[in-house]
């Protein structure tokens, strides 16, 4: 369910995880703190797909919205344990690169490229490489005989 004052509510979030083992218990309440829903695929490919299909439909579904919604992006439950998480990365770089990628170290959910090695005593300094890019798409309203002009194919006879 969305809430309209927050367009990211319940946004859903991609989980890669290995089918052959269960999910951590806290891992849903986590996803549901941060106020997404998830999305739950065992293959990297099918988890990339879905993510991209996931990341246009916010798009589309808040073009004309004023506050840019933040992107959930796709969650890789196991980092080490998954064979594809190199060729993920390069295809998210690649091709959408505004997608965030986060990992579940056991306790919280983190940004892929963090290191696992850093403790909540070390916290990693914020860095502007880590923060994914807005989306590059900011509509501007439309004017009423622009609007008359996509449905009537000619300006409003009574705008002044």
């Amino acid at each position: 369910m969305s809430d309209a004052n927050n367009p990211s509510s319940m946004a859903p979030c991609v989980v890669l995880a290995a089918a052959d083992r269960p999910l951590d218990g806290r891992l849903p309440g986590c996803i549901a703190d941060k106020g997404w829903s998830s999305r739950i695929e065992h293959d990297t490919r099918m988890a990339f797909a879905e993510a991209c299909l996931v990341r246009r439909t916010l798009q589309l579904q808040h073009a004309w919205d004023e506050e840019v919604v933040a992107l959930p992006g796709l969650l890789v439950v196991d980092p080490d344990g998954t064979d594809d998480l190199q060729a993920l990365q390069d295809a998210v770089r690649e091709h959408v690169p505004d997608l965030p990628l986060w990992r579940w170290n056991g306790e919280e959910i983190l940004p892929l490229n963090q290191t696992a090695s850093r403790t909540a005593a070390q916290p990693e300094p914020e860095d502007e490489s880590d923060i994914p890019p807005s989306y590059p798409f900011r509509p501007e309203p439309l004017t009423h005989d622009e609007v008359s002009m996509l449905l009537h194919g000619r300006p409003d006879p009574e705008t002044p």
